[in-house]
């Protein structure tokens, strides 16, 4: 029996989805009501910000995951996608207060906040085939708006800490020092951001293809238990 298939392997995955389920939910439930309440964005970090670090950064485990077989997912692909935002999360908005004010972060908190629910509902259910269609359909097919306002959102929040970093040196390593070597964090910044161009669309049309895949076996499926 492959690892995936077993009992104990589906009970760890239904448990692990569902606690993330209810951590980026109740991110989502904090920043809608704060902001209903305060009519606008500002501090709007500092109502999520050990939540979302916990969940964002738990999402390391999804790659020890795809590594050891217990999801069919892409490694490398779980890698870039945590990676990016544990960027945001850890490299630019800890360490750079004024980033946590750039209009980048209500759009990426809200973006993810609500693909991670449902990607991790419809993960949750899938594993006991209980997956409702309409949930099936979100899945498939929100991200066709989240992922550009979360990207956009991530961008615009590492362009708007770049000049706090370079200005203060922050975590740079400068010549002379006894290896010989400088680094500058904001030159790795701009990498990271140059990197959004060929990896966003390979993951974009990818999920582009598993929607038309995903959803037309789902529609035909469908149509032939109403006959």
């Amino acid at each position: 029996m492959a690892l995936k298939d077993s009992q104990t392997a589906k009970l760890y995955l239904f448990c692990y989805n569902l606690i993330q389920f209810f951590g980026w939910s109740y991110g989502l439930v904090v920043v809608v009501s704060g902001v209903a309440a305060k009519g606008n964005f500002t501090g709007v970090y500092e109502w999520v910000r050990t939540s979302v670090s916990i969940f964002q950064t738990l999402q390391l485990i999804e790659v020890v995951h795809c590594l050891i077989r217990l999801v069919p997912s892409n490694a490398f692909q779980t890698l870039i996608q945590v990676l990016s935002r544990l960027i945001v999360v850890w490299g630019v908005l800890l360490p750079v207060v004024e980033a946590r004010h750039s209009l980048g972060v209500p759009m990426l908190l809200i973006a993810w906040s609500i693909a991670e629910m449902t990607r991790y509902l419809y993960y949750a259910l899938n594993i006991y085939d209980v997956v409702p269609y309409a949930l099936t359909w979100l899945r498939y097919t929100l991200f066709i708006v989240l992922y550009p306002i979360g990207v956009s959102g991530e961008l615009l929040t590492i362009v708007s800490a770049i000049p706090y970093i370079r200005d203060r040196n922050l975590f740079a390593i400068s010549l002379p020092n006894f290896a010989n070597i400088s680094f500058y964090y904001h030159y790795l910044l701009a990498i990271v951001i140059l990197s959004y161009i060929p990896f966003f669309p390979q993951l974009y049309f990818y999920m582009i293809a598993q929607r038309k895949k995903i959803l037309g076996n789902t529609s035909v499926t469908a149509c032939q238990k109403t006959k």
